[in-house]
């Protein structure tokens, strides 16, 4: 299934002091030298699932990491580890994911259709439909977690929640250092509230003594927003644009919803610093709702608001939950090991999980992921990969006697035929084989993998390209791969040359290079991380400079040593 994520931005994570953003592509590869952050993209969506999941901001293990990450707690994960001492209230974490919807929705929080009410009240079924279009014009949505330090009770908070739409910030939550006070704003400048209209957005005057103008937004005062009109003009106003959220507030007022208070306060009860409670709609006090249609209006309006402030982070929990991270280093499975009882995210992340996928997966899946191990085309590991059913038996007397059940065992087939256990084959095989089942099941949408070409020959290094391509293709994954394979990187340019130039073999599926985002990770002299992105054109080619030059070594390595010579010269390094 497609991931929906876009985009993943860190600031002050890990390595990561200046905030930088990550552009998710359907093969998005990581790369960079040794301790640029490349694993930290990857640790950052495990760490922001562990907030939403288990309200977790002093994580070390994590649902999908395992044993095999610890990410150490927050003042370890905070940049420049400070310890409790130094992490004074401005030192914060930010992490932000923006999703594309797509044909997705962002969830409700309601347990009955709007429509399944009985009424015909014209005002609400407006009011209704004002909210519904608001709710159309939704179409890119980012949720960004702010993590501070509390002092007093020596624990990270969430300092700070953002829903963003559009490319523009919608929702802001924010609570002091210790989690008490927390308060809300909304930009009613978000496009999702601009109408075009004719009128003057003269409203949010009556609402002057209900809820305050800093409130909706960073204005500061009412009708900033509005464009200025030629006042000497006798011709008639063209249509402009207005925000439809005064009148949504006035409508509210009167349908009896309590006054917010400053910074929306009395709407955020049992809140325990900026992140809302995923289980249930806010709580929006109406007490002077009187009648069915008022009563209407007040239910609609906090299905509506819980849904613009709760509805993204259900999505991207969402959306967490179906990732798959598979770590550095994968196990190699135990002589006659068995499916687990028990099902963990994390046994992807060494790998065991693919394993077992294999044993208790259907058929299809042992075949598939059989092919792509052996196959002259794919990677041709020279070992096909078959699947048995075996049953024990007592062997006391004469009397024979199934002992237990059924268990299905895996056995590494070579080209004789001759059947191995993954203990007895190159370490390589077991490094590769989760990789080659991770994108073959279709039933995750982000795969996150560390160094896939761990322990394998190149020829297998470049057979990963047409693995991943498959995966993003045929089973509408997305991958991001932190990776050092130059190999890796040249099958994806042929496969983007060969399909632009209508080359490609007809076994292998297409690519174009907008499927395809390189991110360099690079630390300047200062220690500042950024992240640059490597541009690939339809031919293949890399449209940027390398930074640093694209794996030199080799190019070093091969050349007469008199012109070594003078590229060490030119760049001051040794040889």
């Amino acid at each position: 299934m497609t991931s929906l994520i876009k985009s993943l931005s860190l600031k002050n994570f890990k390595g990561f002091s200046q905030e930088v953003r990550i552009e998710l592509r359907p093969i998005t590869l990581l790369f960079g030298a040794n301790s640029t952050g490349k694993s930290s993209v990857l640790h950052a969506l495990l760490y922001i699932r562990e907030i939403l999941e288990r309200k977790n901001a002093n994580a070390d293990r994590t649902l999908n990491g395992g044993d095999s990450i610890d990410l150490g707690g927050f003042l370890n994960v905070l940049h420049g580890r400070a310890g409790p001492a130094e992490a004074m209230p401005d030192r914060t974490i930010e992490i932000e994911v923006e999703m594309v919807l797509g044909d997705a929705y962002i969830p409700e929080l309601v347990p009955d259709a709007f429509e399944d009410w009985q009424t015909n009240d014209g005002e609400v079924w407006s009011f209704y439909e004002a909210l519904q279009t608001i709710r159309r014009k939704v179409s890119t949505v980012s949720v960004r977690l702010i993590i501070g330090w509390n002092s007093l009770r020596e624990e990270p908070v969430v300092v700070g929640y953002e829903i963003g739409t559009n490319g523009d910030w919608c929702v802001k939550l924010e609570a002091s250092s210790d989690g008490r006070d927390t308060r809300m704003r909304i930009n009613r400048e978000n496009s999702i509230f601009m109408v075009e209209s004719s009128d003057n957005d003269a409203l949010l005057a009556e609402l002057d003594d209900w809820i305050s103008p800093r409130d909706l937004g960073d204005t500061g005062a009412m009708g900033l927003h509005v464009t200025p009109t030629n006042l000497h003009s006798d011709a008639e106003d063209p249509p402009r644009k207005i925000s439809v959220l005064s009148e949504i507030f006035l409508a509210i007022q009167e349908a009896g919803i309590e006054r917010p208070g400053d910074g929306l306060r009395s709407w955020l009860n049992g809140f325990h610093g900026a992140l809302p409670r995923l289980d249930q709609m806010l709580f929006i006090p109406a007490p002077e709702a009187k009648g069915v249609a008022n009563v209407y209006i007040s239910r609609e309006f906090t299905a509506f608001l819980s849904w613009l402030t709760i509805g993204p982070a259900l999505l991207l929990r969402e959306q967490l939950r179906k990732l798959r991270y598979i770590g550095p280093l994968r196990r190699i499975p135990p002589r006659g090991f068995d499916v687990s009882l028990t099902k963990s995210d994390a046994a992807w992340s060494d790998g065991m999980a693919g394993w077992e996928a294999l044993l208790s997966g259907p058929q299809s899946l042992v075949d598939s992921c059989s092919e792509w191990m052996n196959g002259q085309d794919k990677l041709n590991t020279g070992y096909a990969i078959a699947r048995k059913r075996v049953q024990e038996f007592e062997l006391n007397g004469s009397d024979i006697k199934p002992n237990g059940r059924v268990h299905s065992r895996l056995a590494l087939v070579d080209s004789t035929g001759l059947a191995h256990q993954p203990q007895d084959v190159g370490v390589g095989i077991s490094q590769v084989l989760p990789v080659v089942v991770a994108s073959q099941d279709g039933n995750a949408s982000l795969v996150c993998i560390e160094q896939p070409e761990l322990h394998i020959h190149p020829s297998v290094q470049v057979g990963l390209g047409d693995l991943f391509i498959d995966g993003a293709q045929e089973k509408r994954l997305s991958f991001l791969i932190e990776t050092h394979s130059e190999h890796l990187v040249m099958r994806l340019q042929r496969r983007i040359r060969e399909t632009s130039a209508g080359d490609l073999p007809p076994e292998h599926a297409p690519l174009s290079a907008a499927e395809v985002n390189i991110v360099y990770l690079d630390r300047n002299d200062s220690g500042t991380v950024s992240a640059i992105e490597v541009g690939l054109d339809a031919n293949g080619k890399f449209t940027d400079r390398w930074p640093r030059g694209f794996f030199p070594e080799r190019m070093r390595e091969a050349l007469p040593k008199e012109i070594r010579e003078r590229l060490v010269a030119a760049d001051g390094k040794s040889t």
